[in-house]
């Protein structure tokens, strides 16, 4: 494909298959080689916020940052203004060891000991859990011994998740090293429930531990139709796959990462882990079934008719539920079939633009997931915006689509980290013209330009979780109920830009402010 007049051909950017990028990217531990092809690359997910945000799903529990106040109060930023206003418990408890120079030079230890035991003292929580910090990682705390001593004279179980931040920059590897400490809060189970379905890989969405009423339309005797448990008019993932898996005659027994310690020690007990998002859930289901011997089924984040089919009926086959999931299955798509065709006939032959966050570069599962579920649809994927060692970073979700058989085209280059490019180059670079495209968000700051680049001309479809809000539908589109909210979007935003109407308020106001030329 010739690039005309874009930017990014002089810049030496090209389209590739996912696995040609993959390939030509240097391992994530080639520092030396990342830094001469991508200068300035440098984390933006720091470690430890990522693990104390994926403990911040569960309850009643304390995180002990073992480190100085300044790393403390980064973590605490990012949960209060980026994490609780949208999922997650709203207030996690993390007191610190507050290291100064000193401890640095003569070490941490017995300033740990001393915050465990009053944070047992104090706080009572069901379950404690340490994270180190850069400092105390590169003194060598020996941070179990600690926790060994103060367990000892506590009540509450303490664990340890590493989270120094140095010793895993990009984010995929991050979450790929946090998720699978979960298995060592778990306990093996001498009884294996007969049809118990775990589901494993949700992040940032707090699970009850305990059986919760269907909540719909303000209802709590679930007859306004099975929204969802405890989530009101805004069910979560987890929501839609829990209501396919009970729909074909099984039942959960845990949501993970979530819930409070005895919640999540539990887990074992399942007869078989299904995968939502393969990221967090993959990792962690190869880990239980190499410590608990529990099957696990290799679908995840089924977007789109053909994925959620092929999710159930993964499913299914591994519980003999075919005959119970074909039924449900056909009675869902019959459901789904004029809204499906609807959309496909105003789609089809269309390119969608992926984006794989806007500042970030690190979302690739979901725009993946949403670019199979397109390519259903009739339209050409592409997908921009995720730099080359995120990628590297993210093998798990690599590997999964390929071994699913999806490879679409992705925009490679020399990424300046965290810098955007600009979407009208992108255009440029395929050719296209208004009309024949529409443009796919993914979490915060989306393009928009007044007059040139807003969602008055150029149909837009928000999927980020932190601007999606669908009532009755998962906010990241999974299963049939995601599917027809995906295709509703779709329709709207093509109806929108065909409206003539001003530029939007964000178009107006954003302007360049995140474009550099």
């Amino acid at each position: 494909m010739e690039l005309k007049t874009s930017k990014l051909l002089k810049a030496g950017y090209k389209w590739v298959k996912v696995s040609e990028m993959f390939d030509e990217t240097p391992p994530v531990t080639a520092s030396c080689e990342i830094n001469k092809r991508f200068p300035t690359y440098e984390g933006l997910w720091c470690k430890l916020i990522m693990a104390v945000t994926s403990y911040a799903m569960t309850k009643n529990s304390v995180a002990v940052i073992h480190g100085p106040t300044n790393c403390a109060w980064a973590v605490r930023n990012f949960c209060s203004t980026n994490y609780s206003l949208y999922y997650g418990n709203p207030f996690l408890h993390m007191p610190t060891t507050n290291i100064d120079q000193n401890s640095v030079i003569h070490g941490g230890s017995e300033a740990l000991i001393k915050t465990l035991l009053e944070v047992d003292k104090d706080y009572k929580p069901e379950h404690i859990c340490v994270f180190d910090t850069c400092s105390t990682a590169l003194i060598a705390d020996d941070i179990q011994t600690a926790i060994n001593i103060a367990q000892s004279k506590c009540i509450t179980k303490i664990d340890y998740i590493p989270s120094a931040g140095f010793t895993s920059i990009p984010l995929g590897k991050s979450i790929e090293e946090i998720t699978v400490k979960y298995a060592d809060m778990m306990e093996a189970s001498s009884e294996i429930l007969e049809n118990a379905v775990n589901i494993l890989g949700q992040y940032k969405e707090q699970q009850d531990s305990f059986s919760v009423k269907k909540i719909c339309n303000g209802k709590r005797d679930g007859s306004g139709g099975g929204c969802g448990k405890g989530r009101g008019k805004y069910p979560d993932d987890a929501s839609e796959l829990t209501r396919m898996i009970e729909a074909i005659g099984l039942k959960i027994n845990r949501i993970l990462i979530s819930g409070n310690y005895d919640y999540i020690k539990s887990a074992p007990q399942a007869a078989v882990n299904v995968i939502s998002c393969p990221t967090w859930g993959l990792p962690l289901a190869e880990k239980m079934k190499e410590k608990f011997n529990t099957p696990y089924l290799r679908h995840s984040i089924p977007i789109g008719i053909e994925p959620t089919s092929k999710w159930v009926r993964d499913l299914a086959s591994f519980t003999g539920k075919q005959k119970e999931t074909e039924d449900f299955i056909e009675k869902e798509i019959s459901e789904l079939q004029e809204i499906f065709d609807k959309t496909r006939n105003l789609v089809k032959g269309k390119a969608a633009l992926i984006e794989c966050g806007r500042n970030s570069q690190t979302a690739f599962a979901r725009p993946m997931a949403l670019a199979r579920a397109l390519q259903e649809l009739g339209m050409i994927p592409y997908l921009f915006g995720l730099h080359p060692v995120e990628l590297k970073a993210k093998s798990v979700d690599v590997e999964y689509f390929l071994w699913d058989g999806f490879d679409p085209q992705i925009l490679a280059g020399n990424y300046a980290y965290q810098q955007p490019v600009d979407i009208t180059e992108v255009v440029k670079s395929l050719d296209l013209e208004e009309g024949q495209f529409v443009y796919f968000t993914q979490d915060v700051f989306p393009m928009a330009k007044a007059g040139v680049f807003d969602a008055k001309n150029i149909p837009r479809v928000e999927t980020g979780v932190h601007l999606r809000r669908v009532i009755n539908a998962p906010g990241r589109g999974v299963g049939f109920r995601g599917a027809k909210s995906l295709y509703e979007n779709i329709i709207e935003a093509l109806k929108f830009s065909l409206a003539n109407k001003k530029a939007t308020l964000y178009g107006r106001v954003h302007g360049k402010f995140y474009e550099f030329e």
